[in-house]
């Protein structure tokens, strides 16, 4: 399982292409992204354990966090497609 460290930040509204298993850290609380195709679950990391406690679908929009001692990730279930929004 890999890890998106810097979230995809495209000004214009360029497709991010996410494997299954590959992890999105979603530390940036200016960014948004719409999921294009495909599904992620987005998970609470605690003490390195990750708690998963809803899933988006197509057509729908995650927002970023601020950084904090538990952070926010989003895991592609399958191959997704996001684009960053702003």
């Amino acid at each position: 399982m890999s890890t998106l460290r810097t979230p995809p930040q495209q000004t214009s509204q360029t497709a991010c292409h996410i494997q299954q298993d590959e992890v999105l850290e979603l530390n940036v609380p200016e960014q948004a992204w719409q999921v294009r195709s495909g599904t992620i679950a987005l998970c609470r990391v605690v003490d390195g354990i990750r708690h998963c406690f809803f899933t988006a679908h197509a057509g729908e929009v995650i927002f970023g966090v601020a950084s904090q001692e538990n952070g926010l990730v989003a895991i592609a279930i399958e191959p997704t497609v996001i684009t960053a929004i702003q």
